[in-house]
Order: structure tokens, then C-alpha cells, then sequence
């Protein structure tokens, strides 16, 4: 048996699935990120931060306490107070001296709520409550990022990284371009110059396959294509087409 023709007929064998094989699918740091559902997504920096906003309904159940009625000075004020609840809700103590006062309920306030002007009295079957709006961020979904960082900051392209909108307008992208290289074939197949209009294509007897960048295989450029912070694209030009190599990262956090 002739070795050589044997070898030879699994390089080209070789060399034709690779030339054949689709493109693989892409994920992770190419698909970026994007704001949650339910949330406005604000892209801005040209294109290289993403701040994710939502509307927030804060309620606050109203209570009647001895605050109420500061004036008052009963120890056993706490004890009378009624709560009424029948429309807009009061509250109510008949005092030491036998009078009947009133006052509009409170509400007890937490930790990064809004300030108490803000809040409206909203009446309701039982109980009333007091509302009042704020607006939060969270941050965007498709990275893992830092729950100690700020997501009022956003999140920013790293540093020397382009930003792009994704097409839905809910996310962002960032990536930049690494080289660029001139399209050649593999062995042992011919490079024909603008063979499909101003495209080159790798030929070999009767059987024709797209071109790679000069300097690798193909095989090593479909693994580097696998990667989710690789891709090479093909600009097509009158005298020969160039391979342009992109790397993506994902936004950071900040704080």
C-alpha cells in the first residue's frame, strides 16, 4: 500500500470536514449582557455601560401610638388608644380629663425608605397604609457580578474595550479587535482570489471550502471560533480577503 497517497487522502479528508463544518454556536462573554425583565435598560458611555432601573411601590402599614398625641402626657395613654378603621383611618383616646382626641395614624419608616413626605396615606378594607415610590437598580442578568459592588454605578467595559447595544436595546456588548490577517488555505488545497465575486475561496480538485487566516489551521481557527471570548470574521475585498480576530470580555461592577 502507497503510505503517502493513504496519508495524503486522510489530510484532505480531514481538511474538507473542517472546511464543511457549520459555524458553532456562540454564548457567554459574545452574547453580553442585558437589564432583567421589568426593568429600563439605560445604555450609555457610548455603548459601554448598562444601568438597570425599576420602579419600586413601598407601603407602610399605619399605626396608632402614643406618638400621636405627644400632648397628651398619660402614662396609660398606650392602653385607650383605639385604632378605627372605618374610611380614612384615625386614631383615637379618650384623655385624663374625660375629652376625646384625634389624630391621623403614623407609619414606622425603614432603613433607605424614601423621606416621610413622600409617602401618601392610601385607604383600604381594614387597615390604611402609606405609600410611596423609589427608584432601584439591580444589576444585569447573563454575568456574575460583585453583590458588594454598587448597581446604581452600572456596569462598564473593561478598559480598552469597545461597547456595542445588543440589538434589543436591553444590553450591552464589549469587545475589541485583536489582529487582522490576511485569508490563506491550509495544505494541500489552492487559494483562488475573489473567486465567489470578491469572496476567496480554498480549492482542491473539484471541491471548494472558505479560507482561513494566514499563520493557522483551520482546525486551530474553528477552536479559537468555539471559545465565547473569540470570533473571526472574514472581510471580503478585491485582492484578498482579511481574517479579523475580535476577544470579548464581560462589563464589571464597581462600587
Amino acid at each position: 500500500m502507497n503510505t503517502t497517497v493513504t496519508t495524503l487522502a486522510a489530510a484532505i479528508a480531514t481538511a474538507t470536514l473542517w472546511l464543511a463544518a457549520p459555524t458553532l454556536a456562540q454564548a457567554g462573554e459574545q452574547q453580553g449582557v442585558q437589564c432583567p425583565a421589568g426593568t429600563e435598560a439605560i445604555v450609555s458611555n457610548g455603548e459601554k455601560r448598562l444601568q438597570c432601573a425599576k420602579t419600586e411601590t413601598i407601603e407602610r402599614e399605619a399605626v396608632c401610638s402614643p406618638l400621636v398625641f405627644r400632648g397628651n402626657g398619660d402614662i396609660n395613654l398606650n392602653t385607650r388608644i383605639e385604632h378605627l378603621v372605618a374610611g380614612r383611618d384615625r386614631c383615637q383616646v379618650v384623655g385624663g380629663n374625660g375629652k376625646t382626641a384625634s389624630a391621623a395614624p403614623q407609619f414606622v419608616p425603614l432603613p433607605g425608605d424614601p423621606a416621610a413626605a413622600e409617602f401618601t396615606q392610601i385607604e383600604r378594607a381594614g387597615k390604611d397604609v402609606f405609600r410611596a415610590t423609589r427608584r432601584v437598580y439591580v444589576f444585569p442578568q447573563g454575568a456574575i457580578f460583585n453583590p458588594l459592588d454598587s448597581a446604581a454605578l452600572g456596569v462598564q467595559c473593561p478598559s480598552g474595550y469597545d461597547g456595542d447595544a445588543l440589538p434589543n436595546g436591553r444590553g450591552i456588548r464589549c469587545d475589541r479587535q485583536a489582529e487582522e490577517r490576511r485569508a490563506d488555505c491550509d495544505l494541500p488545497w489552492s487559494l483562488l482570489t475573489d473567486r465567489r465575486g470578491h469572496e476567496d475561496r480554498c480549492v482542491l480538485a473539484n471541491q471548494e471550502g472558505e479560507t482561513k487566516p494566514v499563520g493557522m489551521t483551520h482546525v486551530q481557527m474553528q477552536v479559537e471560533k468555539a471559545l465565547d471570548t473569540i470570533s473571526w470574521t472574514v472581510t471580503k475585498r478585491d485582492g484578498g480577503d482579511r481574517w479579523v480576530k475580535k476577544t470579548y470580555a464581560f462589563p464589571t461592577s464597581s462600587r
